[in-house]
């Protein structure tokens, strides 16, 4: 079965283009879901399991960060990549300790 992602950014280009992306690997390898809240996420992370949880730090409402701490709650299993324009040595530091990789934006 396909991996399922999921990508919380609140700028459709942006988490259009991450699906897009995943999705020209293999078709078949990723079932990719958006949405554009850390409060929709986590309505969806309670209700099906994603392999893989891609958020962007600031958004409207929750942050991302706010989100990776409750993700070991909520979906233990699944792997989480924090992306970020807005980067700084703190945010850095505690993406560290929350997520499994920290990716800045834009992506190079």
């Amino acid at each position: 079965p396909p991996k399922q992602i999921l990508i919380v950014e609140d700028e459709t280009n942006v988490a259009q283009a991450l699906a897009r992306a995943l999705t020209m690997i293999d078709e078949n390898a990723y079932q990719v879901d958006q949405c554009a809240s850390a409060e929709d996420a986590l309505k969806r992370l309670r209700a099906n399991h994603y392999d893989l949880l891609v958020t962007d730090l600031r958004m409207e409402g929750m942050s991302g960060l706010e989100l990776l701490e409750q993700l070991p709650q909520i979906s233990p299993t699944t792997r989480s990549i924090l992306i970020t324009a807005y980067g700084s040595p703190q945010v850095e530091t505690r993406a560290k300790l929350l997520a499994n990789a920290y990716l800045p934006k834009p992506f190079v």
